[in-house]
C-alpha cells in the first residue's frame, strides 16, 4: 500500500469515527419509551426533560393528565376510570408532564435564540432605559429570559439558580457572571439536541366536542377541528412561538380551502344512535383526535430575539385516530383527512 492509499484509508476511518460519534452523542442525550421522551441533562447540575410520548414520539396538544386512571391495584393501570382519584404516582407523573412542556419549550427557545447571544453583555447586567442601542436592548431581553426563566427551571446547581438573586447590585453582578461562566455555554450546547435538522415528527392530540344535538338524519355529530396548533408550546411562556399549518399534500390544500372562522374545519363525525346514547349516559361529551404531524422550523428570518419563533407543520399521513379517553386507550374509530364530509 503506497502513502496516498494509506492517507485515504486514515481519512475514511476518521470520517466513520465522526459519524459514529455523532450518532452516539444523539442517542446518549435523548432516550424514548412508549410513555416518555427524555432529554438527558448534560450533568447533575441540570434537570432532565421528560416529554409525554405516544407510540414512541412526542405527544403535543392535549396531554394525559392521569386524572381518569384507575388505582395501581387494577390489572390494567392504563385503563381509564372516570371520576377516579389520582394516587401519588399519578400526581407525580402529571407534574412531570407540566414541567416537561415548559422546560422543552425553554430548550427550543435557547436553540433558536443562540444567534443573538453575540449581543449578550456577559460582564454586566443591562439596565433598562430609554436610550439603549439595539444591541443593548437585545442584551436586556436575553438577560431577563435567562434570569427569570432558564436558570430557575433548567438549573439544579445553586450557583446557577442564584443568578437572579442578591442582597445588592454587587452580589447580583457576581451571580450573573457565575451563571454566564459556568452554565450558559452548556445550556446552549444542550439546546442543539432538540429539533435535529430543524424538524420533528410527533403526534398531536386535540379534543372533539360532541355535547351538541345529535343529527338523527345523518346519524352523527357536526364537529370542528382547529388547524392552527397553538397548544404545542406553552402560551406566552419561554419565548413566543407560532405554529402555522403549511400544506404539502393535495388533500392538505383542500383542507386549507375549507377553513371556517377561527381557523377550524367543520366536518361530520358518523356515530350510530346506540353509541351516541351510551356516550350521553356515561357523560362522554368529548373525544380525542390524534394525528401524526411533522413540525419544521420556518426559514422566515428573525430580526430580533423578541420576535416569535415560527414553525410550520404538515400531516405525516391522512389518518385521524379518535379515542374516548385522554390516555388514548379506548379507540373509537379512524377517519381520513382525504374524505371528510364538510359543513356547507
Amino acid at each position: 500500500m503506497n502513502i496516498k492509499e494509506t492517507v485515504l484509508m486514515v481519512r475514511f476511518g476518521f470520517s466513520v469515527f465522526l459519524m459514529v460519534a455523532a450518532v452516539f452523542h444523539s442517542f446518549a442525550q435523548t432516550t424514548g419509551t412508549d410513555e416518555w421522551i427524555t432529554y438527558k441533562s448534560p450533568s447533575e447540575n441540570y434537570v432532565s426533560i421528560n416529554i409525554q410520548a405516544y407510540k414512541g414520539l412526542h405527544r403535543f396538544g392535549v396531554v394525559d393528565s392521569y386524572k381518569y386512571q384507575s388505582p395501581s391495584t387494577n390489572t390494567n393501570p392504563r385503563s381509564p376510570v372516570r371520576g377516579g382519584g389520582r394516587n401519588p404516582e399519578q400526581l407525580k407523573k402529571n407534574k412531570m408532564v407540566n414541567t416537561g412542556k415548559i422546560n422543552f419549550s425553554l430548550l427550543v427557545s435557547l436553540k433558536y435564540l443562540k444567534p443573538f447571544m453575540g449581543d449578550l453583555d456577559k460582564d454586566r447586567l443591562t439596565i433598562l432605559n430609554n436610550s439603549l442601542t439595539e444591541k443593548q436592548s437585545n442584551s436586556a431581553y436575553l438577560q431577563r429570559f435567562l434570569l427569570n426563566q432558564v436558570a430557575p427551571n433548567l438549573c439544579l446547581d445553586e450557583a446557577c439558580k442564584n443568578v437572579n438573586r442578591g442582597k445588592n447590585e454587587f452580589e447580583r453582578q457576581r451571580n450573573y457572571k457565575t451563571f454566564v461562566n459556568t452554565c450558559l455555554n452548556t445550556l446552549l450546547e444542550w439546546s442543539q439536541d432538540v429539533f435535529k435538522n430543524d424538524e420533528l415528527s410527533a403526534y398531536h392530540v386535540s379534543t372533539l366536542n360532541i355535547g351538541g344535538n345529535y343529527d338523527f338524519d345523518k346519524k352523527g355529530y357536526w364537529v370542528h377541528h382547529y388547524l392552527s396548533l397553538n397548544d404545542i408550546f406553552p402560551f406566552k411562556q419561554c419565548g413566543r412561538k407560532r405554529v402555522t399549518f403549511e400544506p404539502v399534500k393535495p388533500y392538505e390544500n383542500q383542507l386549507l380551502n375549507k377553513l371556517a372562522r377561527g381557523k377550524s374545519i367543520n366536518f361530520f363525525l358518523p356515530m350510530d344512535e346506540q353509541t351516541a346514547e351510551r356516550f350521553k349516559k356515561e357523560g362522554i361529551n368529548r373525544l380525542y383526535l390524534v394525528k401524526k404531524i411533522k413540525l419544521q422550523h420556518s426559514d422566515k428570518g428573525v430580526d430580533s430575539p423578541t420576535d416569535p419563533i415560527d414553525f410550520n407543520y404538515s400531516h405525516e399521513n391522512s389518518d385521524m385516530e379518535i379515542y374516548t379517553d385522554e390516555a388514548l386507550v379506548n379507540h373509537f374509530r379512524t377517519l381520513s383527512l382525504t374524505n371528510l364530509t364538510f359543513k356547507n
